[in-house]
């Protein structure tokens, strides 16, 4: 073959498939699934319940979640309690199972510790956007949280 008619074919293929690759590159990078954030091993702190700014009683521990590294299982605090619980979680569906919680009587905050063990309760998908965790229940927001720092 002559080599002014190779170069006429290779040359537009190649620019084709440089496109190709700079395309796939780019909406990769676009939908990658590794949040900017990650769940476990990040102390997430609430801003809102169920549309509402979050607040913590003075002298009270602040409402949090910390997901632990090495199993499905989490600590934290509704604002009054200590909490643990289990949960189930893949691509879809997200639920917290076996919720439990010291029995401490709070003089504030009592309110929002038990919307917050009851919103726990109703999830079914949580949602990683940058560093703010977001619980929903029949895909609707009931919890925001924001990520404090790693450990």
């Amino acid at each position: 073959m002559h080599p002014r008619l190779i170069t006429k074919h290779i040359l537009p293929l190649s620019k084709l498939f440089l496109q190709g690759m700079m395309l796939a590159f780019l909406i990769s990078g676009c939908f990658s699934p590794d949040p900017a954030t990650p769940l476990k091993n990040t102390y997430w702190s609430l801003v809102e319940l169920s549309g509402e700014d979050s607040s913590n009683a003075d002298h009270q521990p602040e409402v949090h979640l910390v997901f632990h590294l090495n199993d499905k299982s989490l600590h934290g605090s509704d604002g009054c309690n200590r909490i643990q619980a289990d949960y189930t979680y893949d691509k879809k569906n997200f639920r917290f199972e076996t919720i439990t919680s010291t029995r401490m009587y709070c003089e504030e905050g009592m309110d929002q510790a038990s919307a917050f063990l009851k919103a726990l309760a109703k999830t079914d998908r949580i949602e990683i956007q940058e560093d703010y965790l977001i619980l929903y229940s029949a895909d609707i927001e009931i919890a925001r949280f924001e990520a404090k720092e790693a450990f």
